[in-house]
């Protein structure tokens, strides 16, 4: 496990030699009110099946600005977002608004007054349009999905928000097109975190949605921090920090406030990850000169060694149902994949492909697993059946791709990659056909870890 493992340690300041490697390859580890409109079953299964069925290719959409009685500003805004998350991972063909015919303020967002005719000349097979009221100090968004060849509706909403929520809704609104269109919510109203150092000499925890209009810094650690992980409600992140000269154990609340210590045991306290009903974190602990995987409560109080023996196993990822835990040993020689019980007991090898597999992430769906394997000398990221068949590999750059981590729906990925030099955080489809990069340059980004729906 010798040669990345030698430069983790070197930030780190350690000298274990069987930590090394598996640390190594982890190293960068409103109020809203709804109205539901309805649809016919029929036109469902038409359009679902034109867009996920077999042969499927990316579904021609327009997404018009809404008609906001002469403040574009804010209709545009709202279309653009929508628009970049319907682009990101390849069902959907954005119409360029350069071919538009109609105006949107000069032109009806109903069924009843909108001319199809004129979207269908552009080939769009759907149509997004809607307006937008200022009201007091808020906002009214009226927002509909169409189909342009039968003239109907498909899908809508009406939120009522504040000022500073548009953005929000536009996610929103993007996850129920999915999901009139697909057939399953979209991922879009959740955020990543992340470590970087964009914004230092050391790597720091930053969060932002998808479309990266909301990128901040969430910790100002001025030491390394890595390995972020959402807290159940998407509200906080757990961290591991090296503010005390140890790899301690923290909480944040994106809220605000100071981070809260957890856990500071001697050694190792890495890759904390909250239970799904928040209850317990599984971490890494290092102790009696040995790394296993433990179950702490929310306060760091030690419920129960899950693991305990001579191995390294490192990298805890929770079952959705909460009764088992995927991790990383290096128990059969080199760093393996592993299923234990969440009570203990005899782990279960999953990953057979490869001599160095880590950075384990079970999927919401429950039913597959995510993780990074090197291939010569480079990571890749490959998804296996939680049973341990049926091994894929979803990368296959140069560079390193690492870290995976699950949107909320299950269907797609997010991790990090070095193909364009410095490390980036990227997404792609379970089947890997769609990636695309979602930070800038420059900021060295690592440990991706995608949160639930954020309502």
């Amino acid at each position: 496990m010798g040669g990345a493992l030698a430069a983790k340690r070197g930030d780190h300041g350690r000298r274990r030699r069987g930590a090394r490697g598996v640390v190594a390859a982890r190293r960068s580890a409103v109020v809203l009110g709804a109205a539901v409109l309805a649809l016919a079953a029929s036109a469902h299964a038409q359009v679902r099946g034109t867009i996920v069925g077999p042969g499927s290719t990316s579904y021609p959409i327009a997404v018009s600005p809404l008609k906001s009685g002469g403040d574009a500003h804010d209709g545009d805004r709202f279309a653009d977002v929508v628009a970049r998350d319907l682009d990101l991972f390849g069902l959907f063909k954005v119409i360029d608004p350069a071919a538009y015919i109609e105006d949107a303020e000069h032109s009806g967002a109903t069924t009843d007054s909108i001319n199809f005719d004129n979207w269908k000349t552009i080939g769009a097979l759907a149509l997004v349009k809607g307006t937008l009221e200022h009201e007091g100090d808020g906002v009214v968004v009226e927002a509909r999905l169409f189909d342009v060849v039968e003239r109907k509706q498909l899908a809508g909403k009406r939120y009522r928000i504040g000022d500073g929520d548009l953005r929000r809704i536009a996610h929103r609104f993007a996850d129920e097109i999915m999901l009139a269109l697909t057939g399953a919510r979209g991922p879009f109203d959740s955020r990543i975190a992340f470590a970087s150092r964009r914004d230092g000499r050391f790597k720091e925890i930053w969060a932002m949605s998808l479309d990266g209009g909301d990128l901040r810094q969430v910790t100002r650690e001025r030491m390394i921090a890595l390995s972020p992980s959402w807290s159940p409600d998407s509200r906080a992140l757990l961290f591991t920090s090296y503010r005390t000269g140890n790899p301690s154990l923290f909480e944040i609340d994106l809220g605000g406030g100071a981070p809260r210590l957890i856990s500071a045991q001697r050694g190792l306290n890495l890759g904390g990850r909250f239970s799904p009903g928040g209850r317990a974190i599984a971490v890494a602990l290092e102790s009696g000169g040995q790394t296993d995987v433990a179950l702490l409560d929310p306060s760091g109080q030690l419920i129960r060694w899950v693991t305990r023996d001579r191995a390294l196993d490192v990298s805890p990822s929770w079952s959705p149902d909460g009764r088992s835990l995927v991790f990383c040993s290096d128990r059969g020689g080199g760093p393996q994949i592993y299923v234990v019980s969440a009570d203990g007991g005899e782990p279960r090898r999953v990953s057979y492909q490869g001599n160095y597999n880590t950075s384990p992430a079970w999927s919401p769906t429950g039913d597959r697993i995510a993780y990074a394997s090197r291939l010569g000398r480079r990571f890749q990221v490959f998804v296996v059946d939680a049973k341990g068949d049926d091994a894929k590999q979803i990368t296959n750059t140069a560079g390193d791709n690492e870290d995976p981590s699950w949107s909320p729906d299950g269907r797609y990925l997010a991790f990090s990659s070095t193909r364009d030099g410095s490390g980036a955080i990227y997404v792609s489809d379970v089947s890997g056909t769609h990636q695309k990069r979602l930070t800038p340059q420059g900021g060295d980004d690592s440990n991706p870890s995608w949160s639930r729906w954020l309502e």
